[in-house]
Parts: structure tokens; sequence; C-alpha cells
């Protein structure tokens, strides 16, 4: 039987994370692999984390199944933590998934059984993995404009000037905040251009919200969805819980959908549902019963919150530090851009050539293109490491522009 199958594609970031691991050079420097990394270059459990999972520990009587839906005091607070308690929240559901990516996934197979015929736009670049989720749908995907390769920034006219052309035969996946891989942030007035035309032309925001707080804070990052709430009458989005609460393999994803009404919303719900039921049926319980207790206990909940801005200032600070030192070692404003970009991520856009010299000369580990992990750098000697071997490998081929 198996016999009819050929050898599946190794995903490129997981074959990265393997040749990390066997290389044996003592000062290699992972900037690859999308986890937040502290100073000791490790990924800590937050300490709201740890009390609320020992309480969780001992006060849980039962393993039984929570429901299709999962720990409803988690979707109310993530619903809370996204949209905020604005008009619109009475139109607000939420569903509990694993993961971010089953959140993803959920609301693209409900909206193929009612939209099977729109396409779904991804930004130029964009993650990996929104390609083989969306197409798994069934859906045709296609990119629209979103960075500008020679400024690094959002290329605005590009972007809006497609998006204007786009109708109720299309849904646009949006990244609410922190973009991956590219690091480059819409700005207010961005979001709320596409607001306007999302209620105008009729395509519908599918927003991936999977660094919420990793940018400016929770409420700035939250901004771009809740200009498109308050504009349109249906929007969907896909919250994680693995990056800004750390629970990455407990798997925690919140599912939401805004719909015209909170009757319309109620029936959507019921489909998002039974596309769960099909699925995976139940989700798990562990890491969302720990975010529920966190969001509900104001000394956790304030604990967390500044864990988190620590987190935040810490990637904010090696930006500035990386910027200013590969100024210094270029002579030259060409890494300029990264101090201004948000979240973990910058695109470096490196070729090829340049990837596997990085990897092979210098011992960084970087995923191809040049995406690097801000957070993967653990110390000033990491920093400076990285900058010679930036600059060793991109100078040669491409002088440094003037200041």
């Amino acid at each position: 039987m198996f016999e009819k199958f050929e050898a599946a594609p190794q995903d490129p970031i997981i074959k990265l994370i393997g040749m990390y691991r066997d290389d044996p050079r003592v000062e290699k420097i992972d900037v690859g692999v999308g986890v937040f990394r502290d100073a000791e270059g490790q990924t800590p459990i937050m300490a709201a984390v740890t009390i609320a999972e020992q309480r969780l520990h001992e006060a849980q009587t039962t393993k039984a199944y929570v429901g299709l839906a999962g720990d409803e005091v988690f979707n109310g607070q993530i619903a809370d933590l996204v949209f905020g308690r604005s008009g619109v929240r009475d139109r607000v559901r939420a569903v509990q998934t694993p993961g971010g990516c089953g959140a993803l996934r959920m609301l693209s197979d409900m909206l193929f059984r009612i939209a099977s015929e729109r396409t779904v736009w991804v930004s130029d670049p964009t993650w990996g993995n929104h390609y083989p989720i969306f197409r798994q749908s069934g859906f045709n995907v296609a990119a629209y404009p979103y960075l500008d390769r020679e400024t690094k920034t959002v290329n605005r006219d590009a972007l809006l000037g497609k998006l204007s052309t786009l109708g109720q035969n299309d849904i646009v996946v949006l990244h609410g905040c922190c973009h991956n891989p590219s690091g480059a942030e819409l700005a207010p007035r961005d979001w709320d251009e596409i607001a306007a035309l999302s209620a105008k032309n009729g395509f519908l925001a599918f927003v991936d919200f999977a660094y919420q707080g990793f940018g400016d804070s929770l409420e700035e990052d939250a901004y771009g969805i809740r200009a498109l709430a308050l504009a349109v009458e249906s929007m969907v989005v896909a919250s994680s819980c693995s990056k800004n609460f750390g629970l990455y393999r407990d798997r925690v994803g919140c599912a939401l959908l805004l719909g015209g009404s909170p009757e319309v919303s109620d029936i959507a719900r019921g489909h998002l549902l039974s596309t769960a039921r099909s699925s995976y049926s139940m989700p798990p319980d562990h890491g969302a019963a720990i975010v529920a207790r966190i969001m509900t206990d104001a000394a956790l909940r304030q604990s967390w919150e500044d864990e988190l801005t620590g987190m935040r200032r810490r990637m904010r600070s090696i930006r500035k530090k990386m910027s200013a030192i590969l100024r210094a070692k270029s002579g030259g404003a060409r890494w300029d851009f990264i101090a201004d970009h948000r979240g973990m991520f910058s695109l470096l856009i490196l070729d090829d050539s340049q990837v596997d010299r990085l990897r092979r000369d210098y011992a960084v580990y970087a995923v191809a293109g040049g995406r690097i992990n801000i957070a993967g750098i653990k110390d000033d000697d990491q920093l400076a490491r990285f900058a010679d071997a930036l600059v060793a490998v991109v100078a040669p081929a491409h002088p440094a522009p003037a200041t």
C-alpha cells in the first residue's frame, strides 16, 4: 500500500533544526527557528504559567472532555483580548483550537463550505504554512504585494492598489502585527484604509494574529483588528498563545469570527464547531485552562503582562543594537530598517548562496531568503559575530549605500 508514496519533501525549518543540532561548532548561532529565547538562549516558562499550572494540577479532578468549543472562559478572555470591549463584542464568537495553525485550518475549512469559489490572497512574502493550509482546504491561493524589497518596508501604494481591486469573491489574509517573515508593519492609517476597502468592496478580512504583545503593546498590536471590526460586517481571526504565553508545545489557539448580527454569529459558530468535530473533535484542555486562570486572576495577569513587556523590550533592544553595529561595521545605512521592524523576525533578502555561506563558514543558521529571528541572539558577543558574518557575506557583492 504505502509503496505508492513518493518521498515527501522535508520542511525547510525542520531540516534547519536538525542541521543546527548536529553542528558541533560551539560558536554556532540559531537565528532561524521562530521561538522566543532569553539572554541565556532558553525559551523560558513564564512565571505566571508556572503558578497557574500548579494551581490547575492541584484543583483539577477529572480529565473528561470539556466540549467541542473548549474552555469557554478561555474563549471569552481571548475574544476580549483581541477585540477589546467595543460595540462589536456581542457579535464576536470564539472556539478554542489546537494552536494558531488549528485556528487557521478550521476557519479555512469552514469558509470553504460556503465560499469555495473565492480566492484567498496572502501577502508577498508570507508565512510559509499559509499556502498549504488554504490549499489543503481547497482554495485557490494568490499573492498581493506587501514588502518593498529595496527598503524592507511595506510597499503601501502597491498593497492598497491591489486590495482596491478585490471584492466579494476574495478573502484577504492579513498579519495582525509583527509580520512573518518580514517584520515590516502596517501603520494605523494603513489599517484604516484596508478596513474602508473591505467595507466598501466586500472582501473578507482573515487576520492571522500570532504575536499579540510582541510588537508595541497588547492594545496597540490589536489596532488593525479593531479598526476592521468597527468597519465591516464580517471577518475572522486566528489567534495563538504560543508566543505571548510561551505555550508552544501545549498548542493553544482560538478561532474567532465576527458576524453581521449575534444571531448570524451563532449560526456561523455552529458550523465552525461542526468543522472541528469532523477533524480533531475535542481540543486539548491543559494550555487553555492555564491561560484562562492567568487572565481571570489579577495578580497572575499583571505578572504575565510584565514578563511579556520584558520580552518585547528585549527584542526591541536587540534590534537597535543590531542596526547600530551593522551600520558601524558596514559603513552604511543598509541595515537601519532592522530597528524599525517589530516582533521576532526581519527579512534580510539574501540569496541561497549567502544563506548557505552564513551556515557553512560562520555557523549562523538563518531561514532561506534571510529571515532571521532577532530573539535568537543571546548576547553582545553573539551579536558582534553575527554582524561580522553578515557583512562578510553581503558586502562584497552589494556595496553599502551612502548614509
